[in-house]
């Protein structure tokens, strides 16, 4: 094991999943499927009122829950170091029976130790069909990964991220499986394009990248609700 990947499981080794959100009775309800960028890892400081996800279920009005089953680190490939499918969050995000889920995962699958071009265009298609055949038929919307950004200090990407495979193949396979499966995709990658300024470690979401991701992402699936 290299260097940084032994500093990367060292670091998530620490890293304590998130306590599961409760769906609540009487609601519609939108799951969120993902990794940190979903979970909220730039926004530390009141955390619970600065995620997009929360940001988004204020817009959608009391009708509506937004349920966050993002994790810090996670995969979408199953040999990466950190996959969502072995997260209890995985079979807790589909016994939800959402009315929409919307899935993004694929920034720590940009990781060199972890990428595999053939092996995430072969599982995105399965993970999303694993919610797509759920028994409730919900709406399931792909979102391509934002773009990210080179730390000023450095000038490399943070968290050993690869940002050729975000910028690449990991867009052109989101938006070619969302294609195929007929789905809709909403490309975050191009919205944030141009924007380090929502993005205070290059990565993750600030507050303000937060708000804005929810604004976006509130007109995209208006249309859905």
């Amino acid at each position: 094991m290299d260097l940084s990947k032994s500093l990367s499981h060292v670091i998530m080794k620490y890293l304590v999943v998130p306590k599961a959100p409760k769906p609540l009775e009487g609601k519609k309800k939108i799951a969120c499927v993902g990794d940190s960028i979903t979970y909220g890892a730039g926004v530390r400081k009141n955390h619970s009122v600065s995620t997009w996800a929360y940001h988004l279920e204020q817009k959608l009005g009391d009708d509506w829950q937004v349920l966050n089953y993002g994790i810090s680190g996670r995969t979408l490939q199953a040999e990466g170091d950190y996959p969502y499918t072995a997260e209890k969050f995985y079979i807790l995000s589909r016994a939800a029976l959402a009315d929409i889920y919307l899935i993004m995962l694929g920034t720590n699958d940009a990781k060199p130790y972890n990428w595999n071009e053939e092996r995430y265009a072969r599982e995105l298609p399965a993970f999303v069909e694993s919610f797509v055949k759920l028994p409730n038929r919900p709406r399931v919307i792909l979102m391509t990964p934002p773009s990210c950004f080179a730390e000023e200090k450095t000038g490399v990407v943070g968290f050993d991220i690869d940002p050729a495979q975000i910028d690449g193949p990991i867009y052109e396979i989101v938006r070619s499986t969302a294609e195929e499966k007929k789905l809709p995709c909403i490309d975050l990658h191009a919205f944030t394009a141009g924007h380090p300024e929502w993005f205070d470690d290059g990565v993750h979401p600030n507050y303000e990248g937060n708000r804005v991701l929810a604004e976006h992402l509130f007109a995209a699936i208006r249309s859905y609700i």
